[in-house]
C-alpha cells in the first residue's frame, strides 16, 4: 500500500467553490477581481423573469467584480430551487467585463386548482397547501402541500378526508389539481378509559384534553373531534405514566362511530405495566463538590419509586448550587440508565464551566419614557465586576416582568428580558 507518511486521508470532500464550477459557476481565474462590471445578461430563462433573477445578485451593473460574491450569487440563485443548471460566462475587454448567466429552469406551478371542495375556499386552501403559482414543481413539495392539506381538515374535525392529486406529478403537466373528498364532521359523543388500575379513570379523565359532549349538553359545540388532538391526548396520558416511573406502560385509542358516521365514541386503552424503582444515583463530573457532598440533598434515592419530578428537581438543584457562584454555563443532565428488574440508574453529568463576572451591564430601551436607572432598580447585584449569579439573572427577569413599566403581551412575544451575552466560543443565551 502506498503511502507518503503524511497520514493525510486518501480522498477528501471537494470544496463548495469546486462543487460550484462543477455546476457553472467560476474559477477566480475567470474574471480578475477589481474589474467594473458592464453588464449582467441571462438567458435560457423562459418563467422566471430576467428581473427576478437579477434582484437575486449583488454583483450586477457598475459594480466591482469579485469571485467570492459571485460565487455566493450562484449559491443564491441555486438556493431559489427554480433553476437545475446555472453556467456563467465572461467576456472580459478593457474598460471592465461582461456577464452571461445561462439558466436551465426547473418545472414551475402554473396555476393550482381544488375540486370536491364544500367546507374550505379556495383561498384558505391556497394558504394551508403553501402551493402557489411561480413555486418550484416537484413531487415532495405537491405530497408535502397535500400533507398539509389533511392536517389542515383533520383539525376541523374531517378525519375521513382523502384527497388525490389528480395532475402536477407527470412529466411536462404544470397545473397541480387536488381532488377532495372531505367527509363529515365528526364530533365527539363520549370519552372513555380502560384498562388503568393504578390511577382512577376521574383522574385521567381531567387530564384529557378532548371532553364527551356532556350527556348531549355541549352535542354540537366545541366537540369537535380531530385525530391529531386525539393523538395529543394519547400522548399526554403516556407522558404522565411515564414521568412517574411507568417506563413500560403503552396507551392506545379506538373510535366507534354510529351509523351516520359524524359521532365518535372515543376509548383510551390503557397498559399500565410496572413502575420503577431507582436502583442507584450517581453524580459525574464535579471538581468543586465531592459526589457524597452533594448525594444527600437529592430527591431521587435510591430504592424508591422513579419521579421525573424529583429528578428535574435534582438537576435544577445542581444548577443553581453551582449558578450563583458564577458557573453560569454550568450543563447538568441527568442521564437513565435501564436495569433488569424494573429499575433505573440516575447518573447526573455536570459539565460545571468556569466562573464568570459580570463586564458591563448595557440597556436597550424603546421609547423616551423610561430611565435607565429604573431599569436596574430590579437588578440588583447584577453590576460590572460581580459574580454573574445565574439565580439573580432569574430573579431579575421576574421582576422586569412583573413591572407595570413595560409593553408585555405573551401572545406576540413583547416581554422584557435580558441576554447574557457568553464569551465568544458560547452560543448566546436569553433569559
Amino acid at each position: 500500500m502506498g503511502g507518503g507518511g503524511d497520514n493525510s486521508p486518501a480522498f477528501s470532500e471537494p470544496k463548495f467553490i469546486d462543487k460550484l464550477y462543477e455546476a457553472g459557476g467560476p474559477r477566480a481565474r475567470q474574471a480578475k477581481d477589481g474589474s467594473v462590471i458592464l453588464s449582467v445578461k441571462i438567458e435560457g430563462n423562459q418563467s422566471v423573469s430576467e428581473n427576478a433573477i437579477l434582484t437575486v445578485l449583488q454583483s450586477r451593473e457598475d459594480r466591482v467584480f469579485d469571485h467570492y460574491t459571485f460565487n455566493r450569487d450562484i449559491a443564491a440563485l441555486y438556493r431559489t430551487n427554480l433553476f437545475k443548471k446555472i453556467d456563467s460566462y465572461f467576456t472580459e475587454v478593457e474598460k471592465g467585463v461582461h456577464i452571461k448567466l445561462v439558466v436551465v429552469e426547473r418545472p414551475i406551478v402554473r396555476e393550482v386548482f381544488f375540486t370536491g371542495n364544500k367546507r374550505a375556499e379556495d383561498r384558505a386552501l391556497i394558504k394551508q397547501a403553501g402551493l402557489t403559482k411561480g413555486d418550484p414543481l416537484d413531487p415532495i413539495s405537491i405530497n408535502s402541500a397535500k400533507s398539509r392539506l389533511i392536517e389542515f381538515y383533520q383539525d376541523k374535525g374531517m378525519n375521513q378526508v382523502d384527497i388525490q392529486v389528480r395532475s402536477g406529478l407527470k412529466p411536462g403537466e404544470r397545473d397541480v389539481e387536488f381532488v377532495i373528498s372531505e367527509g363529515p364532521v365528526e364530533r365527539l359523543n363520549d370519552v372513555k378509559v380502560l384498562g388503568n388500575k393504578v390511577y382512577s379513570s376521574d383522574l385521567l379523565y381531567a387530564k384529557l384534553k378532548n371532553k364527551g359532549s356532556r350527556y348531549g349538553l355541549t352535542k354540537y359545540l366545541f366537540n369537535i373531534v380531530s385525530d391529531n388532538k386525539i393523538e395529543d391526548d394519547r400522548q399526554l396520558l403516556m407522558g404522565y405514566y411515564r414521568q412517574l416511573g411507568y417506563f413500560d406502560a403503552r396507551v392506545d385509542f379506538r373510535k366507534d362511530y354510529n351509523e351516520a358516521g359524524d359521532f365518535v365514541d372515543v376509548t383510551f386503552i390503557i397498559f399500565e405495566g410496572e413502575r420503577y424503582k431507582v436502583r442507584s444515583v450517581s453524580i459525574t463530573g464535579t471538581k468543586r463538590y465531592q459526589p457524597s457532598e452533594l448525594l444527600p440533598h437529592m430527591k431521587s434515592k435510591e430504592g424508591a419509586y422513579f419521579s421525573l419530578i424529583d429528578k428535574s428537581k435534582d438537576e435544577r438543584f445542581i444548577y443553581e448550587l453551582y449558578g450563583v457562584q458564577g458557573h453560569y454555563f454550568c450543563d447538568v443532565v441527568g442521564e437513565l440508565v435501564y436495569q433488569p428488574g424494573n429499575q433505573v440508574d440516575i447518573i447526573y453529568n455536570v459539565g460545571e464551566g468556569d466562573i464568570y463576572r459580570i463586564s458591563d451591564v448595557r440597556v436597550h430601551l424603546e421609547g423616551d419614557y423610561t430611565k435607565e436607572r429604573v431599569v436596574l432598580q430590579p437588578l440588583a447585584g447584577l453590576r460590572p465586576g460581580s459574580i454573574l449569579n445565574s439565580v439573580k439573572v432569574e430573579e431579575g427577569t421576574r421582576r422586569l416582568k412583573a413591572s407595570t413599566l413595560f409593553n408585555v403581551d405573551p401572545s406576540q412575544g413583547i416581554l422584557p428580558s435580558l441576554k447574557v451575552e457568553p464569551p465568544d466560543d458560547l452560543d448566546s443565551i436569553d433569559r
